[in-house]
């Protein structure tokens, strides 16, 4: 494999691209051909460049499809569709144009894909296991969300539909006299597959919209109703609801919003820096011409002569001078401001009977927001200091949050009891599982096994039916 070319006699060899250079040794394409992306751009008209990216691209698809392909013939079905599902994806946001070899592998794997999904979905939903065979359809809707997979996607979800078809009717057959849990099951189980079933009758356990009894201090009128209104909304959507059922239990709600602020004078300091001039002494060379007399000869009318002349030469001294510096020196700037706080407390509780048997129900919270800050008008460059003002928190901002925090805590602690309430006892009828499964969480095993004659593998997946939000 040819390496990547280095063109620019100053970037030739940049960290960038010997990393993707090493990458490409290692056998890595795809990681090299994602970090060479940088490359062509800081250098878009070299086509040597792009060139080696479009290379790199290519020995990546291919080295992805070949993966595939070895996975499959190893019987390593998941691991084969992982290594398809990143092909197409690369392909796709490449915009890569395949030859005719690659072509005619990808068509092979799409083969090899369809029938391990037949055997894995159809399968299981000509089995009479339809929401078995949807969680499998599922966990492959990213691969099958390609264009190229379309027909093998409209394969299996017309299996599932009709399989899910095939046992709604199946279920329908069975007797529901005296079991309206099972009835509510099975009539969602058909509406999930679009097929019609009979209105299940009202539930022996079902409840109406509480009834509210309120007593909450410090919080307006307006808030207090936005707040039933969100709880009864909560409860609405809980298993414990039924509509058109009279029994509406009473509801207590009572808590407390409270604000208390405070404002206390305070002293404060900014450290800065002065720099303060000192005279100081320094030594310097200085240099100085010197006069000095020497003797020298000449001629005069044919005679020898001496004179004296005056000469200079420059000599260098040692002199002291004064001069003036600046050391900084940390200095402190007093003022006073205001220190402002508040704190808003909020609490709450709410209280219900929903079973005579069991214990009253009790959710509640507790939360606090504290927040200070100073304000003065004073202005220091020197130490950094502004004029600052404090910024309350807005409480209708906060407590909005609250509430809705409380809601959902609110509607958990309800799908809470109804596990707790209908989903422990250590064997149950079918009834009594499907009351279970409404409760939207994952069964436990004597209610799975309780279903699992009737329903098959389904009976693990039928809670999904029941989606509380």
């Amino acid at each position: 494999m040819p390496l990547l070319v280095c063109v620019s006699a100053v970037t030739a060899c940049s960290s960038l691209r010997g990393k993707a250079n090493d990458l490409a040794e290692k056998g890595r394409f795809v990681e090299a051909a994602e970090l060479y992306v940088k490359v062509v751009e800081d250098s878009p008209n070299d086509p040597e460049l792009r060139s080696s990216l479009d290379d790199l691209r290519w020995r990546g698809l291919s080295q992805l499809l070949t993966q595939a392909r070895q996975a499959r013939v190893e019987g390593r079905d998941e691991d084969a569709e992982l290594n398809l599902e990143q092909f197409l994806t690369y392909r796709k946001k490449w915009s890569s144009k395949l030859d005719g070899g690659m072509e005619s592998s990808l068509l092979e794997e799409m083969g090899g894909t369809h029938r391990h999904l037949r055997q894995l979905i159809n399968e299981q939903a000509k089995r009479g296991n339809a929401l078995t065979a949807e969680a499998h359809l599922n966990r492959k809707r990213a691969l099958l969300a390609y264009a190229e997979m379309a027909p093998i996607r409209r394969d299996v979800e017309e299996a599932v539909q009709q399989g899910g078809a095939a046992t709604c009717d199946r279920l329908k057959q069975e007797p529901a006299n005296g079991t309206a849990h099972w009835a509510e099951l099975v009539a969602r189980y058909c509406r999930h597959y679009r097929q019609d079933a009979p209105r299940a009758p009202l539930f022996p356990e079902a409840l109406g919209v509480p009834t509210f009894q309120v007593s909450l201090e410090g919080i307006s009128n307006d808030v207090v109703q936005y707040l039933l209104s969100r709880l009864a909304g909560a409860f609405e959507s809980s298993p414990w609801y039924g509509e058109g059922s009279p029994r509406r239990p009473p509801l207590t709600v009572q808590g407390t919003l409270s604000e208390e602020r405070t404002s206390q004078p305070v002293s404060l300091t900014a450290p800065w820096t002065e720099q303060v001039p000192y005279t100081a002494h320094e030594d310097r060379t200085a240099t100085a011409e010197v006069p000095y007399t020497v003797e020298e000869s000449y001629v005069d009318k044919g005679e020898m002569k001496k004179r004296l002349v005056t000469q200079k030469k420059t000599v260098e001294y040692k002199t002291t001078v004064e001069v003036t510096k600046y050391r900084d020196v940390p200095r402190s700037f007093e003022y006073r401001a205001l220190r402002r706080g508040v704190e808003y407390h909020f609490a709450v509780v709410a209280q219900a009977v929903l079973q005579e048997q069991h214990a009253p129900l009790a959710v509640k919270a507790e939360k606090s927001l504290s927040a200070s800050g100073y304000e003065h008008n004073i202005t220091f460059d020197p130490g950094n200091v502004r004029p600052e003002k404090f910024s309350q928190p807005s409480k209708d901002g906060w407590l909005d949050g609250e509430l809705r925090g409380y809601e959902q805590i609110f509607f958990q602690t309800l799908l809470a009891r109804w596990q707790d309430s209908f989903c422990k006892a250590p064997a149950l009828t079918r009834e009594e599982a499907a009351r279970c499964a409404r409760g939207g969480a994952e069964l436990p095993a004597p209610a799975r096994q309780a279903l699992l004659d009737t329903l098959g593998e389904d009976a693990g997946y039928v809670h999904q039916l029941f989606v509380w939000n």
